[in-house]
């Protein structure tokens, strides 16, 4: 059965109709269709745990950059509201031979709740539930919930969906949430405000000059519901996706996970590190470890800003917090094993920092051989690889191949 919307204007919510010229589905548009195919991504049913695992897409780098409020206040009374309301944080990842180095600053949403029975303006960060909502939402969109929008304006890439879908794909890994919650957090993802300003520098080309890029964007460009009162999860919504979402999509830029593996997980570190695996770790193999350090990589989730002082204590808390994160990893299968070394300081001898090295477990490489084997298959009917005088392939070379 064919899950991909086919929606017209008709259809759509008052406040869009007269704003547009057309819509076409996942059906109708190359680059949705390319989005929302997963019929080659099923894990098979004696490597999964329980049963096929959902697919969704992640996008590169954009979903590795700490767009996320860990700690700290996430919803205040505008009186209450600090001084300093814009966060910011660093950016370093190196995605495909590509080094993205910079800063992104994040602005808070204003929202408007019920209080005693009087509306009260909050100060929302995008916090741990408004990830979760977005992530679900995303899910929503690979599996055929988005269409382009024809504005007069411009072209958009949109999620159309209902507040019962969204509430559902959250219930489906344990994230369930009132109909309320869900809805100020996507309210909170569309006034929330994200800034970039980074390079992009290609190391496996000296001869390309570094890119420069600085913008400006919500996490959700507009957000709209239509329904009858009293509706409840009946109530239809079209949430669209800022431009550099679109970009991503219209490049190709973006690759397979498991969403159910990824946001079944309890805790938020947990969650974020099982889809930086999913992301970075793509030539994962028997034989093959990850590396990482504990301060580098809590400073890329957002536990700590690299000009925290970071004590004896906060050091060992943080070991703690990511001992839990490795044991549930096992647990889910990602990893079979790990291992620690200590960091010290050259003049005191004292533990500044710990290397982590993972290892895959058998069941995750043959995850990502089979996100792999997809993603390139998407590339080469997108025109992103050239494929001349095509040839079989092994399946114990394409792992070679992978980390080309």
């Amino acid at each position: 059965m064919n899950r991909k919307v086919n929606i017209s204007v008709d259809n759509l919510p008052d406040t869009l109709r007269g704003q547009i010229h057309g819509v076409e589905s996942a059906i109708d548009n190359e680059s949705l269709a390319l989005f929302t195919d997963n019929k080659d991504v099923r894990v098979s049913l004696e490597n999964a745990a329980h049963g096929l695992r959902a697919y969704s897409n992640t996008f590169n780098h954009y979903d590795l950059w700490g767009r996320f409020v860990r700690s700290g206040h996430k919803k205040l009374p505008l009186e209450e509201a600090p001084k300093k309301t814009i966060i910011t944080r660093k950016i370093s990842e190196k995605v495909d031979g590509i080094l993205y180095d910079g800063e992104i600053k994040i602005t808070p949403a204003v929202v408007s709740s019920r209080k005693d029975g009087e509306d009260v303006e909050y100060l929302v960060w995008p916090s741990d539930r408004e990830e979760k909502v977005e992530r679900a939402l995303i899910r929503l969109a690979s599996k055929g919930k988005i269409v382009k929008i024809n504005f007069k304006s411009g072209i958009q890439y949109a999620v159309v969906f209902s507040m019962n879908e969204l509430a559902q794909e959250l219930k489906a890994v344990g994230q369930s949430m009132p109909y309320p919650q869900i809805k100020e957090a996507l309210e909170a993802l569309q006034g929330s405000k994200l800034s970039f300003k980074y390079s992009a520098t290609d190391t496996k080309n000296t001869d390309i000059d570094d890119s420069f890029y600085e913008s400006n964007m919500n996490f959700l460009s507009s957000l709209h519901f239509s329904g009858k009162k009293g509706q409840g999860g009946n109530v239809k919504c079209v949430a669209c996706l800022n431009a550099f979402v679109h970009n991503m999509i219209d490049n190709l830029e973006y690759k397979g996970y498991y969403f159910n593996s990824a946001q079944e997980l309890k805790r938020g570190l947990s969650r974020w590190m099982m889809l930086r695996l999913y992301h970075l770790w793509r030539y994962a193999a028997p034989g093959k470890t990850y590396h990482f350090r504990l301060l580098s990589i809590m400073e890329k989730y957002g536990s700590i800003y690299s000009t925290d002082d970071i004590t004896e204590n906060k050091l060992k808390a943080l070991r703690r917090d990511m001992t839990t994160t490795m044991k549930d990893l096992i647990e889910k299968g990602a990893i079979s094993e790990y291992s620690i070394t200590n960091v010290k300081d050259d003049k005191t001898g004292n533990i500044v920092d710990y290397t982590y090295e993972m290892h895959p477990s058998d069941q995750f490489c043959d995850e990502i051989l089979t996100l792999n084997k997809h993603n390139k298959r998407i590339e080469i009917q997108g025109g992103k690889r050239i494929v001349e005088n095509a040839v079989l392939i092994d399946e114990d070379k394409i792992e070679a191949i992978v980390e080309d």
